[in-house]
């Protein structure tokens, strides 16, 4: 009997295949699969997210928010949300830092220059409106705005500018570019009368005086001094600011910040130059 029994045993032994014997251990590395699957996921979880763009100038509750961003680039929103950007610099002639992700409604640009051209650089696919192609009335986001064309350079050097201006809550900008001469007659009506004029101190085909004068014939009550000699302007043959302030007579105001809020109500009564922190 023993004999039989143990006769089986051997047999038993030898017909069960090897994996049948660790099904034990196989169970338990089955277990440990999900140990794996969850320092996979912490790992990925690990990973830095990609930083959110930076915030857009706010809207004011019923008035506009003026940003300059160095040399000829200013960025306007209006109370509701309508952003315009103008004259966006690019990186190889001056050295402001241009902001990441900027969104814009419309993008308009004065003249064909690297340093005022840059309209590419603007994100959330905005129209673009360039120099001689939006001369004359336009319309963008609805928003109307004007173009006016001015005189060239009379060496010949400069190339087409057009001027703008726009309105956003009941404030009149006017943007003037690269002008090379004072306005005529015929300029001077297209453009018409502005609350704000971004006055371009530091080109010097112009004198601080015919700089004054342009602004009077406007009828600003805010200039706004731009595109200045700073440490940030390269090799640009432009006038310092203080140059230009030393021979206006306008009262002048000074900000610590680069970004200004207006509302028509507060414009001040007097002609009064707006002097914003240089980026």
């Amino acid at each position: 009997m023993r004999r039989v029994l143990a006769s089986g045993l051997f047999l038993f032994l030898l017909l069960t295949p090897p994996l049948a014997w660790g099904k034990h251990h196989d169970d338990a590395d089955t277990n440990a699969a999900p140990v794996l699957a969850a320092d996979t996921n912490a790992a990925a979880a690990a990973v830095p997210a990609t930083p959110a763009p930076p915030p857009l100038p706010l809207a004011v509750p019923g008035g506009i928010n003026i940003h300059w961003y160095g040399h000829g680039f200013i960025y306007i929103t209006s109370s509701v949300g309508v952003r315009a950007a103008i004259d966006p610099f690019g990186p190889n002639t001056v050295h402001y830092t241009f902001p990441d992700h900027l969104t814009a409604d419309f993008v308009l640009v004065t003249h064909e220059a690297e340093d005022h051209g840059m309209a590419d650089q603007i994100f959330g696919n905005p129209q673009i409106f360039r120099s001689v192609t939006a001369v004359g009335l336009n319309r963008a986001n609805g928003t109307e705005f004007h173009g006016t064309s001015l005189q060239r350079d009379p060496d010949g050097k400069g190339g087409a500018d057009t001027a703008f201006t726009l309105t956003f809550d009941g404030i009149t900008m006017g943007y003037l570019g690269q002008i090379s001469l004072p306005m005529n007659e015929q300029e001077r009506e297209q453009f018409g009368q502005v609350d704000v004029l971004f006055l371009p101190v530091g080109l010097q085909t112009l004198s601080v005086a015919q700089l004054n004068d342009l602004a009077g014939d406007v009828g600003a009550k805010v200039i706004i001094p731009i595109n200045y000699k700073t440490d940030k302007s390269g090799d640009l043959p432009l006038r310092s600011l203080d140059e230009y302030l030393a021979g206006t007579k306008l009262p002048i105001q000074r900000f610590d910040t680069d970004e200004i809020a207006l509302k028509r109500d507060s414009l001040p009564t007097t002609p009064t130059v707006y002097v914003l922190k240089s980026p």
